[in-house]
C-alpha cells in the first residue's frame, strides 16, 4: 500500500473501528484505503465478493436487506 497522500496522518483514525459499505470498488475502495492509511481498523462490506480488499475484515452482504445487515453486525 502506498501512502501518496501528504495530508494522511498515520494516527488520524487510530483506535477507531470504521465500516465502509460498498468498499470494494471505486470511491468505496478509495475510502477504505484512506482510512487504513490513517490507522483505522476497517471493515468493508459489499454485495459481491472481494478477496483482494485492503480492509482488515470483509463481509459479503447486501446492507439494503435485513439479512445483509444482520450478517454485518453479528459477532
Amino acid at each position: 500500500m502506498h501512502n501518496n497522500d501528504p495530508k494522511a496522518e498515520p494516527t488520524e483514525f487510530k483506535g477507531r473501528r470504521i465500516l465502509v459499505t460498498g468498499g470494494t470498488r471505486g470511491i468505496g475502495e478509495a475510502i477504505v484505503n484512506r482510512m487504513i492509511r490513517g490507522g483505522g481498523d476497517v471493515i468493508a462490506t459489499a454485495r459481491s465478493d472481494a478477496p483482494e480488499t485492503s480492509a482488515d475484515h470483509f463481509v459479503q452482504a447486501d446492507v439494503s436487506t435485513r439479512d445483509g445487515i444482520e450478517s454485518v453486525v453479528k459477532p
